[in-house]
């Protein structure tokens, strides 16, 4: 039996990473291949609880402690993670690792000591960032949690994803695009790149 994959959607918030992983789930089953998304924060969880409490105001951390729970929240997943691509399934990922980098510098924190966080965690076999510009996010914002409401981080945070995409090698499109020209976008770098 193959091993699964690990495809990661990334981009600033309302940049339609949930709608593309979905989406990408339905182009898989089609042709036969068994996906399934994973969102982080992962809000059923005890940490991701508690992510959810500091996103909504209701407790008060210190920009440390706020990634140091994000990526606690995904080693409570790493075990699942781990199982489903030895099964042979591809997990796409809305939002992973990549968030924690983008927002933490975004936030004033070192990226040595984010990728610390998060090293040994499964890795990627590709990371996609959707690039939107900040009058689509307002477009498509309606609740907004604490990181969204933040204009100023809000720009550092596109002005950061596409600096670290550089760095890391992390694949761009254009998510202002129509949702269907986002995915076929997406399912042509896949073919490409050779992971489906």
């Amino acid at each position: 039996m193959r091993k699964g994959k690990i495809i990661v959607i990334e981009g600033p918030d309302k940049a339609g990473k949930m709608t593309q992983s979905r989406l990408l789930v339905g182009s898989l089953k089609k042709s036969g291949r068994i996906g399934v998304v994973m969102d982080f924060p992962d809000y059923t969880t005890p940490i991701g609880m508690e992510i959810s409490a500091f996103l909504e105001g209701k407790r008060d951390y210190s920009n440390e402690l706020k990634h140091l729970l994000m990526s606690a929240n995904r080693w409570e997943r790493k075990r699942e993670i781990e199982s489903l691509v030895d099964t042979g399934t591809i997990v796409i990922i809305n939002r992973y690792y990549q968030s924690n980098l983008v927002y933490g510098v975004s936030n004033g924190l070192n990226i040595s000591w984010l990728l610390n966080l998060d090293k040994g965690l499964p890795k990627e076999d590709i990371a996609i960032v959707l690039s939107v510009s900040p009058s689509t996010t307002s477009q498509r914002s309606e609740k907004l949690d604490l990181f969204e409401r933040n204009k100023k981080l809000l720009s550092e945070v596109i002005k950061n994803y596409t600096k670290l995409a550089e760095k890391f090698d992390w694949k761009v499109i254009n998510g202002d695009k129509s949702r269907e020209q986002v995915h076929q976008d997406i399912l042509c770098l896949l073919s490409k790149e050779k992971i489906i």
